[in-house]
Order: C-alpha cells, then sequence, then structure tokens
C-alpha cells in the first residue's frame, strides 16, 4: 500500500493537450491525502475490493494531471494470497475501464457529428438496416434517434448482467440479435433507461459511417494524441505484468472471497465496456472533458473535440429520478439528495455540499471502475479496482468530500465576469440610487421600468429597505460595480450589512440591504430590473 503526493508517472506520455499553462489552483494538504488513502485502504482492510488504485486530477489551474494517488491490495489472489509472480496495486496497474468507456464511443460520435458525417437526430435504423422493426413500437413513436441511444432515452431493456457477457460478440451474431428483435420498457424519448445495448448500436454505427471500427476511432482520434499509452481494447499490446485480474465475489466476508475472471475478446459490445487503462491515463481523459468549462475553454485547443461539443456532453439531457429519503410518521421526507440527469455517455449530479459533478461509474465481470471530476474546478477523483462492482463512486464521493473539508478552496464556484456593459450600467445604476438626477435613468432604464415600478416608487421602496436594514444614503456612498457579486453577465448583487445597533426584524433577525441589477437581452442591453429590498441575514 502506498500514496505518493506528486510522483512522476510510470510511463512517458505526451502532455493532454487541455493543459493550462501556469498554475494557480491550492494544492492538496497532506492530511487529505492521508484520510483519502485510508479510505480506500480500509475498502481492501475488508475484503470489498481485492485491489484498487486512484488518483486526485488536477483541475483548471493545475499544472499537473495527477496531484496525488494511492494505491492498495493486489493484482490477482487466488485462496485469499497473492498468486506466484502477483504484485501490489500501483500506479501503473493496468485494469478494465468497463462502462467508462461509453463516454469515448459518445465522443466518437460527437466527432462524426461535428464533421458533418450524421446528425443525432437520425434514427439508428438509417446506419444499420438490420435494426428497422427491432424494436416493437407504439403506433405514434417514431424510431429510436442516436441522440436517444447518447442520453439513455431509448427505451431499450437495462442490460448490465446480461450485457456485461456479450462484449465478445461478432458483427453478424449482433445483427442477427438486432433481426431477432429486442425488448422496451418505455417510449423512446420519455424517460431513463441505462442501456449497453443501445452503445453497441452506436459502435457499429461508428463502423458504418466511418468504414472502419470503433477501436480504431476511438484510438487514433483520442488515445494516441492524448497519450493515453497504456490504454487499449485488448491485452496484446499492453504490459502483461501490470494488468490486473479481474475477480468475481463469492459469499464468503474474507479474502478468499476474491476468484479470478477470465478476460473476454472484444467484440460489438466492447463499444459500452471494452477499454483497459490506467489512472494516469483516466486523469488526461478526465482533463481534456472537463476543459470544457474552464475559464479560458475557448482559447484551448478545438482539434480533437471541440470544447464545446465536451460541453454538450456534460449536460442533464435526460433525467434520471432516484429514490427519495424516507417517509415519516407525519408523511414528511428528507426529499432527494440530489439531482441526476444523463448527457451523452456521462452522468451529471447536483449535491448541496459540491454542487454539479460530472461522473460515470463502470461495473464489469472482475472489474469496478469510476471518474469524477467538479464542474467548476475541474478537480477529480479517477479509481480502478480489480473485483466485480467495486464501491468506487461511493468512496469517490467522499474522497472529493474530504477534499472539500481539507482545502475547500479547491472547490470555490466559478464566478462569472459581467460584460462591459454591464459594469457600465452598475455605475449609472449606483450613482442613480445615491440620488442623481433622472438623465442616467432616462439614459439606462430600459422602456419596461418605469411601466413596471415608478421612479418615485422605486426611491420609496429603496428608502424602506435601508430603514429596515437600519442603514441610511450614507451606506450607498462607497459601493463600486465591483463590490457587487455577478451571478451571470448580465445580473449584479450587491449586499450591504445592516447596521448592528439597527436593521431588526419583528422575529429578531437582523437586515441586510440587497440590491439586484439585471440587464435586458440586446446587445447594447439597458437595464431592465433594478431591485432594493431587506432580506434576513444569513
Amino acid at each position: 500500500m502506498q500514496n505518493t503526493p506528486s510522483s512522476p508517472a510510470p510511463t512517458s506520455s505526451k502532455p493532454p493537450s487541455n493543459a493550462p499553462t501556469s498554475s494557480t489552483a491550492a494544492p492538496i494538504p497532506d492530511s487529505a491525502v492521508r484520510e483519502i488513502t485510508a479510505l480506500y485502504e480500509q475498502t481492501v482492510t475488508d475484503h470489498r475490493i481485492a485491489g484498487v488504485t486512484w488518483a486526485i486530477v488536477g483541475g483548471h489551474g493545475h499544472d499537473q494531471a495527477v496531484l496525488a494517488h494511492g494505491a492498495a491490495g493486489h493484482r490477482e489472489l487466488a485462496g485469499g494470497e497473492p498468486t506466484p509472480g502477483s504484485t501490489p496495486m500501483d500506479r501503473g496497474s493496468i485494469s478494465r475501464i468497463a462502462s467508462l468507456t461509453k463516454s469515448f464511443t459518445a465522443a466518437t460520435i460527437l466527432a462524426l457529428r461535428d464533421e458533418g458525417k450524421l446528425r443525432l437526430d437520425d434514427p439508428v435504423e438509417q446506419y444499420l438496416p438490420e435494426a428497422v422493426g427491432a424494436v416493437d413500437l407504439p403506433a405514434d413513436a417514431r424510431p429510436i434517434t442516436l441522440r436517444d441511444v447518447l442520453t439513455m432515452s431509448s427505451g431499450l431493456v437495462t442490460d448490465n448482467p446480461w450485457g456485461d457477457r456479450q462484449e465478445s460478440m461478432t458483427r453478424e451474431q449482433f445483427a442477427a440479435l438486432l433481426r431477432g428483435g429486442l425488448g422496451r420498457s418505455t417510449t423512446p424519448g420519455s424517460g431513463y433507461e441505462y442501456s449497453n445495448t443501445g452503445f453497441a448500436m452506436l459502435g457499429r454505427v461508428i463502423d458504418e459511417v466511418t468504414g472502419s471500427d470503433y477501436t480504431t476511432e476511438i484510438r487514433q482520434r483520442f488515445l494516441e494524441p492524448l497519450g493515453m499509452v497504456d490504454s487499449a481494447f485488448e491485452t496484446s499490446g499492453l504490459d502483461s505484468a501490470r494488468i490486473a485480474t479481474g475477480h468475481r465475489i463469492n459469499e464468503r466476508s474474507d479474502a478468499t472471497r476474491f476468484e479470478a475472471e477470465p478476460f473476454d475478446r472484444p467484440g460489438v459490445y466492447g463499444a459500452m465496456a471494452g477499454l483497459y487503462s490506467t489512472v494516469d491515463d483516466l486523469a488526461a481523459w478526465v482533463r481534456f472533458l472537463a476543459a470544457a468549462d474552464a475559464p479560458d475553454a475557448a482559447d484551448r485547443p478545438q482539434d480533437l473535440l471541440g470544447t464545446a461539443s465536451r460541453r454538450e456532453m456534460q449536460q442533464m439531457h435526460r433525467h434520471h429520478l432516484l429514490p427519495g429519503g424516507p417517509i415519516g410518521s407525519d408523511g414528511s421526507t428528507t426529499g432527494f439528495d440530489r439531482i441526476r440527469g444523463y448527457g451523452y455517455g456521462l452522468v451529471v449530479d447536483v449535491l448541496p455540499d459540491l454542487r454539479e459533478l460530472v461522473s460515470h461509474s463502470g461495473g464489469y465481470p472482475g472489474y469496478g471502475a469510476f471518474m469524477q471530476w467538479h464542474r467548476d474546478s475541474g478537480v477529480g477523483v479517477v479509481a480502478l479496482a480489480n473485483s466485480k462492482y467495486a464501491p468506487l463512486g461511493e468512496l469517490s464521493v467522499q474522497a472529493m468530500q474530504i477534499l472539500a473539508k481539507h482545502a475547500p478552496a479547491l472547490f470555490a464556484p466559478r464566478v462569472p465576469e459581467p460584460s462591459p456593459r454591464t459594469v457600465q450600467a452598475a455605475g449609472a445604476a449606483l450613482d442613480w440610487l445615491r440620488g442623481a438626477g433622472d438623465s442616467l435613468a432616462d439614459a439606462w432604464f430600459a422602456d419596461n421600468m418605469d411601466l413596471d415600478i415608478s421612479r418615485a416608487e422605486r426611491r420609496r421602496r429603496l428608502e424602506q429597505a435601508l430603514n429596515a436594514a437600519g442603514l441610511d444614503q450614507g451606506a450607498l456612498g462607497s459601493l463600486r460595480p465591483e463590490d457587487a457579486q455577478p451571478l451571470s453577465l448580465t445580473h449584479l448583487r450587491w449586499t450591504v450589512p445592516g447596521a448592528e445597533s439597527g436593521g431588526v426584524q419583528s422575529g429578531g433577525t437582523r437586515s441586510v440591504l440587497r440590491i439586484d441589477l439585471q440587464m435586458d437581452p440586446r446587445r447594447e442591453a439597458l437595464i431592465q430590473g433594478l431591485d432594493t429590498v431587506a432580506v434576513p441575514r444569513s
């Protein structure tokens, strides 16, 4: 077992094309690395995982792709003990990444879309004639589209246990499968239903559109340019000494529960889960995808897949309804602990503490995998385990929460930069609130302003809010546009603390003055909202 804050990668590879030019983000404290290390090691001690390797991925402002890493357990066990010649899991261990492969397949489909070779709203059967009539659809339903499949909206039946065993299926066998017909659980485009078979279809679409095969396309488009030298769909070109053997789990609770699982050969279903990789290679992939939300995204390389398309992958295109909290005796519930949706080969979660996280899990015969990153900062976690359905999602979210506890600056929310027009308007609005003449309002108020609220009423509401906060007009004297919190390019908010000796609401809560400015939608925008209210101090 080991952890190293910043040792070099085990293999040489060219830097990812999305790397930042200077390090501006916070480092990881040793205390966080120790706690995360203990978290993963405990899962091996408790025999939940045969072996695991993990890494903390640098964010938008970090020079380093991997900020810390660690590993625990062994590459292969038999009878609860390492097999002869087996070595401990380490940073260079190669493992199956299972359904993380879906993000590579989705990215390839988007690249082909960007090249004008297909459209996301094309029916799958346009590229796979054998898919015509494969699903019995209601009379009012449209054919299943590429977009439906990308977003898990195809209505095809969830097929994790069965699909996991189909990797080696040939094109001919897959065509026969489609001609034989597929079941469905929902109408296409109407709900979330996770389908591995759908992504096998996407792999076949890549084959047909390119005249090649999906494995070659993914390798040439992404693996090689990003320097992912330890990633492949088959093991023949990889260092066999570093490949972790997969393990299924029996009912025992000690280390003898792990039983070696034989490898599959790549076939059609590999498009949904077939890649092998390492934490360093996955870190390069995470950085490439996460760069779509970096502050300088527009200035980063666009050649492999434009940042606009990478952002498109990471949006909630299909809501994934999660179970709510338990219902109490009074009928109340704690509600949902998060909002979740599926993008294109990626999952998006919104959590109360960490806000937006982008991820995908992987579970496969013998293996588990997980990658996740924080949208605002780009900081992420990748983990690979050599036992079936390892709880890496749970562990990786805990790792992110540990990072947030020890280094909250790592997860500082993005602050939008207001447009120059908004800043100019803000100066005029503040001057008008301070009592300047109506010539400023004439110049900057949009036509709705006086129709919605008269100027005299706006001044009366300002006075009322000031009084409620225990303030007077002098509190506005030092306010500047740059003191506002930018909520968007066109929405600013000032918060002025109430006086300690006043500003107490009837409930005993002190108030603050809040001023909101919103611009209208035109390029030469004017002010469409200027609201002043007293709100409870948080």
